[in-house]
């Protein structure tokens, strides 16, 4: 990076112009008296005055954050262990927490996790009595259930939309090359984001489909589908000034993604590896896809030494980080790489202005998700318990 170039940048992140260029922020802890002893996937944040935060950890734990940073109590929301004590490998357990937009009335909490015997999904939700702050088992009432015969690839991202509708990211199922082609089957939910009208039912479902669903009413496509063609999204957010909603997909061999999620989006996977057909594919006749492909929004290539396991954030409208607002914030889980991303105007345009803005300079830094604050400000969860939040650089 030639050195006007690199003033030029530092200028745009609002950064003075001896920061260094490969770690432009620190990533320190932001509960620096916790660390938790497994592996945080998921926070979240009730829209109540004030807000109060959970953390879910993969092995069936859940905590409250503690208003104060400083404090070391962390109490339990709720103890899913017994549910999940038989889900041990390195992608099941617990996945997603998210509060309903209307906690303060209704008291729900939803959950993704992953079962065993038989292998699947679980969407279900649970209620917070009144007067407490704990998550009542008692209470789950499971949505949805969906096979997952193969592997891993969960997936399992929950955001709610500035629509009130709850989007559910479902993986592939797992095993090379999605060899079922389930991410591409309009009549399966596996390789999907599925959108859930929560707040009623229909007589066949404890949810209801939602009527302008993309592909509601179409005998050969499951109406809960709002977009298909993924491997293994991770990190569902919408940004909450546009309302657009972001998710990045795990790689195979070659290409990391993130994606502008649209209604009826098909995503490519598995008939293309970020912008390119499939290598498996090659010699075979295309397939016409049912959707149009979109292209990524970014991608990178895992032979270029970027990372392997990109990691789903958030676009940053927050205001501690005035050089980061607007930007959409990634991160690699094998490189301990963090990016700010400018997102294109609209439409299938690709990001030209990707910007990396922590490099890890030691081990023990793998990012599983970068989640906003009760305030809108990042806070990045480390696979080995702790919860970091982003501060620039400053020079001696």
């Amino acid at each position: 990076m030639n050195a006007s170039f690199r003033s030029a940048l530092l200028l745009l992140l609002g950064l003075p112009a001896w920061a260094t260029a490969q770690n432009l922020f620190e990533v320190r802890p932001a509960y620096p008296a916790i660390t938790y002893p497994d592996c945080p996937v998921s926070i979240a944040f009730t829209a109540e005055d004030p807000p109060r935060g959970i953390v879910a950890l993969q092995r069936g734990l859940i905590h409250v954050l503690p208003e104060d940073r400083s404090s070391a109590i962390s109490p339990v929301f709720l103890d899913l262990r017994p549910l999940l004590k038989d889900e041990i490998h390195f992608e099941a357990g617990l996945h997603a927490v998210v509060f309903h937009p209307d906690f303060a009335r209704n008291r729900r909490v939803y959950l993704s996790y992953s079962q065993s015997d038989p292998r699947r999904n679980v969407l279900s939700v649970m209620t917070v009595p009144e007067g407490t702050f704990a998550a009542d088992p008692s209470s789950e009432r499971v949505l949805m259930e969906i096979p997952h015969q193969l592997a891993d690839h969960f997936s399992g991202s929950m955001a709610f939309g500035p629509d009130g509708m709850l989007y559910f990211s479902v993986g592939d199922g797992g095993l090379r090359d999605d060899p079922m082609r389930m991410a591409q089957h309009p009549f399966l939910l596996q390789g999907k984001i599925l959108r859930l009208d929560v707040n009623t039912k229909d007589d066949e479902r404890p949810y209801r489909i939602p009527a302008d669903n993309p592909f509601i009413g179409q005998q050969e496509w499951r109406g809960e589908i709002y977009a298909l063609g993924f491997r293994n999204p991770w990190g569902l957010s919408f940004d909450p000034q546009t309302g657009e909603l972001w998710a990045a997909d795990v790689g195979q061999d070659r290409f990391e993604e993130v994606n502008r999620i649209v209604a009826g989006g098909n995503y490519g996977w598995s008939e293309r590896d970020g912008t390119e057909r499939l290598e498996s594919r090659k010699d075979q006749p295309p397939v016409i896809p049912t959707t149009p492909y979109h292209d990524p929004v970014h991608s990178y290539s895992r032979f270029d030494g970027d990372g392997i396991c990109i990691v789903g954030g958030m676009v940053y409208r927050g205001t501690r980080l005035s050089g980061l607002h607007g930007r959409y914030l990634f991160a690699d889980w094998g490189a301990g790489k963090i990016w700010a991303m400018q997102p294109p105007d609209g439409g299938n345009e690709r990001a030209t202005e990707v910007t990396l803005i922590h490099q890890a300079t030691e081990a023990g830094f793998n990012p599983v998700l970068i989640s906003p604050d009760e305030t809108g400000e990042p806070l990045v969860l480390n696979h080995r318990g702790w919860l970091g939040e982003l501060v620039p650089v400053i020079a001696p």
